[in-house]
């Protein structure tokens, strides 16, 4: 009886102390929800499904899929940093949207630049995950006004008409500061292309292509980079996290380690490469923008929507 008594408490032991580490594991299984524009979601989910784990970290080309690198950096930046969990993407419609979701609590965490992150409107911010300057973009036009016997200067591009999307604050700002023939502004993406292929617009900003052209295309619209120009964007960009997110704070700490180690080995410029936003073959491009300033000071002009 009282052996029977022994192994009882025994076994009684092992299944809480069991139930216990399901529990505790269960508890430590987290989802961290990160808004992603349609887009990019098929690719991103095509990513996630693979087999291979190239793709999830930066080993590959991603065809400028930028919603997968800040993907692949929160998915590593809070592995690195100590905080395990499932990073899941929900659709969003825009920027402008995904914010709104963070500040709401329908999304946990996006990077986004400093100026949109506002602490008291119930978002907290990490160190930079990417530098200022860091970030590059192209003039991209249709093939027709490319130029391939010669480089345009900074004077032929200011005989040109732009088009970009005003919400998209620091790309507009850039574009104010090179006093160009015209600026429009668009409400999407799409409609940016869409106009310059109607030929309503000569170029826009966009990120460089991974790709071997560099080409980017939009509902079979294909843009490329002027040739020679670039500009870089005068500002940091850092994770932000809903105020809302149980254990914000926790989650802060864990990805600014995360930021740190992820720097010192190479791997957010490894990502920042393979997605095509820094592209070796225009390291030697005149940058446009000359400073940070100049870009960031300017009074928005007369905007047209035509």
């Amino acid at each position: 009886m009282r052996f029977r008594l022994f192994f009882g408490i025994i076994a009684a032991l092992f299944f809480v102390d069991g139930f216990g580490a399901d529990a505790r594991s269960s508890e430590q299984k987290r989802t961290i929800r990160i808004p992603v524009q349609q887009a990019d979601l098929d690719g991103l989910n095509d990513c996630i499904l693979s087999r291979s784990d190239d793709c999830r970290k930066c080993r590959q080309p991603n065809q400028s899929n930028l919603s997968l690198m800040n993907y692949t950096l929160l998915r590593e930046a809070l592995s690195e940093g100590g905080f395990e969990a499932e990073v899941q993407p929900v659709h969003s419609p825009n920027s402008e949207r995904s914010r709104k979701m963070i500040l709401s609590g329908q999304a946990d965490i996006k990077t986004d630049w400093i100026f949109n992150i506002s602490v008291d409107e119930g978002a907290l911010q990490t160190e930079p995950v990417f530098l200022s300057g860091e970030i590059e973009k192209g003039l991209y036009a249709r093939r027709n006004l490319l130029t391939p016997d010669r480089q345009l200067n900074i004077q032929d591009i200011r005989n040109l008409r732009a088009v970009g999307i005003r919400s998209w604050r620091l790309d507009w700002q850039v574009l104010e500061s090179l006093s160009l023939a015209s600026l429009s502004t668009a409400a999407t993406t799409k409609q940016m292309f869409a106009l310059i292929d109607a030929g309503r617009a000569d170029f826009t900003l966009l990120e460089f292509s991974s790709q071997e052209d560099m080409g980017r295309q939009v509902d079979g619209i294909w843009l490329y980079p002027i040739q020679g120009v670039k500009i870089s964007l005068p500002a940091t960009q850092h994770f932000m996290v809903s105020a809302s997110l149980r254990d914000s704070g926790m989650v802060v700490d864990a990805l600014n380690r995360g930021i740190k180690r992820l720097r010192e080995s190479g791997f957010i410029q490894r990502c920042l490469v393979n997605s095509g936003v820094i592209n070796p073959a225009v390291a030697y491009w005149q940058t446009l923008n000359a400073t940070a300033s100049e870009a960031i000071t300017k009074q928005a002009p007369t905007v047209s929507t035509q």
